[in-house]
């Protein structure tokens, strides 16, 4: 599933219950209790869209000197235990520019929010309606540099989130921008630190001194010895904390932390992971960022989704325990029929799409190439990588669909009709021939910026079968048309020099 982010009281309840909240009195946002246990139904707009207002006025204010902390903070994102001290901390941070050169290709990748402002962790966490203090070095001052206490940007008031009853408020995350010599926020969710800039800006390398917040486990993989990793968790007090690679970071909450007795296994195998599915795509290396892959109580839409930071559903309550595959490198590598490590494969993969190849109807068919990819690759092999591309499955879609007479707007409703497809090609040619078509986009992307080469559905089809033959020096217009994909006539023309191509004994 992919998504773009669009971020835009009360006395507590007389009576609770797992349905929903039963208002008995005045209602203001600054005072309701939210969470898995007391959910705030549909059913309730009035209400909603009043504490939607709220928190979105909240998530950008300036002020900080009467910031309280919410009663829902306390269950999410989470409270501070006890004794939990805070400090002053000097944090080294590096932003590195995107190359100008990579710029065409990288933001071809709209899945993954390529130009986003870039989080940098501190390894801080700021408890809820705790000022915290920045001080910032003087050549950072309005550089487009800002500071954010959360990660959980997913925003409840739109998508599928916005039919469904509320396990959490709808935006729990706070941004003000590094205007000036000292910077003080206040949130009332509270949240981890972080320090953003813009992958397009000029490169940096500077410290910035941190006060009000507590320290959260960080474990950065080359740099953090066990020892270290444990007594980090023996001693934390925040609910979050970070696992960090230079391919990925996991952000996960304390509880599932406490499992990870060697997080060095754990982020060496996702290194793997992303490294795997950026040599798939051919993305230029080294990357200008890591992956991001954040735990949540509640997504705007679905599972899991693609974006900056990709965004999974773990929650006990409703028995989501995606976090739990995350941090467990035997379990990510067991085929799972359809289950986490697919789904993470999944929305890493749309975060690889390059939309320049991705035409109607194949978004959530062309991310799970790498998903196969992975796989193939990693996981040694298909056999229950997912129920959609078994043998029995794949018989089937493929009998009924031909029975019926291929169509072009049959085959994009159904995206693993679409994958077999394109799992003709892989198996005919090989994952090779798809590493060389995707180079081919990217030298596009360099030559015309502007991408004026697939601006149109039929553009983007065309190219495909172009391209592809080019690079096996067969025909396969026949083979699209045959599944009912079109293909302009000048392209057909132009193919017609190659030798024709077609699977053996197809369409059966």
């Amino acid at each position: 599933m992919i998504k773009y982010f669009v971020p835009a009281g009360m006395l507590l309840l007389a009576a609770v219950t797992s349905r929903g909240q039963q208002v008995a009195s005045v209602v203001k946002p600054e005072n309701i209790v939210i969470h898995p246990g007391a959910t705030l139904p549909v059913k309730d707009s009035g209400l909603r869209k009043e504490i939607n207002e709220w928190c979105i006025a909240q998530s950008t204010s300036p002020a900080y000197k009467n910031i309280k902390a919410h009663p829902s903070a306390a269950y999410f994102p989470g409270a501070v235990k006890t004794g939990a001290v805070a400090e002053t901390r000097t944090v080294h941070l590096g932003h590195h520019q995107i190359p100008g050169s990579d710029v065409p290709v990288i933001s071809r990748m709209e899945y993954s929010s390529p130009l986003q402002h870039n989080l940098y962790s501190t390894g801080l966490y700021a408890p809820a309606g705790q000022v915290v203090s920045i001080r910032v070095p003087d050549s950072l001052i309005n550089r487009d540099i800002w500071v954010q206490i959360g990660v959980h940007t997913d925003y409840l008031g739109y998508w599928m989130a916005w039919e469904e009853a509320w396990r959490r408020m709808p935006m729990v995350t706070k941004r003000v921008p590094l205007n000036k010599g000292t910077v003080k926020i206040a949130s009332p969710f509270g949240g981890l630190v972080y320090i953003l800039a813009a992958p397009q800006s000029a490169g940096w390398e500077a410290d910035f001194t941190i006060s009000g917040g507590i320290a959260a486990p960080l474990f950065v993989l080359g740099k953090t010895t066990p020892a270290e990793w444990a007594e980090q968790l023996k001693s934390n007090k925040a609910p979050w904390g970070e696992l960090m690679s230079d391919k990925m970071i996991l952000t996960l909450p304390d509880t599932v932390l406490q499992k990870v007795k060697q997080p060095d296994s754990t982020m060496m195998l996702w290194n793997l992971i992303v490294a795997g599915e950026m040599e798939l795509a051919q993305i230029p290396q080294p990357v200008y960022r890591p992956q991001r892959m954040v735990i949540d109580e509640q997504l705007a839409g679905g599972a899991l989704h693609s974006g900056y930071p990709i965004m999974a559903h773990h929650s006990p309550s409703t028995h989501q325990l995606s976090a739990d595959v995350m941090i467990d490198p035997g379990r990510l590598l067991v085929p799972s029929e359809g289950g986490a490590n697919w789904g993470f494969f999944h929305e890493i993969g749309h975060n690889m799409q390059n939309l320049d190849w991705v035409f109607g109807g194949s978004t959530e068919v062309s991310c799970n190439f790498f998903s196969l990819y992975m796989f193939d690759r990693l996981v040694g092999g298909r056999n229950g990588a997912h129920p959609g591309v078994s043998n029995e499955n794949t018989k089937r879609m493929i009998q009924q669909y031909f029975q019926k007479g291929a169509d072009y707007d049959t085959w994009q409703q159904e995206p693993f009709l679409g994958l077999i497809m394109f799992r003709q090609l892989q198996e005919a040619f090989g994952w090779e021939a798809f590493k060389t078509f995707f180079r081919r986009y990217h030298e596009l992307a360099r030559k015309d910026p502007g991408g004026s080469y697939a601006k149109t559905d039929e553009q983007k089809r065309d190219l495909w079968a172009k391209i592809f033959s080019e690079v096996t020096g067969r025909n396969v217009a026949p083979f699209f048309e045959t599944w009912g994909i079109p293909v302009s006539g000048p392209v057909k023309a132009e193919l017609a020099r190659l030798p024709g191509w077609m699977p053996y004994h197809f369409p059966e």
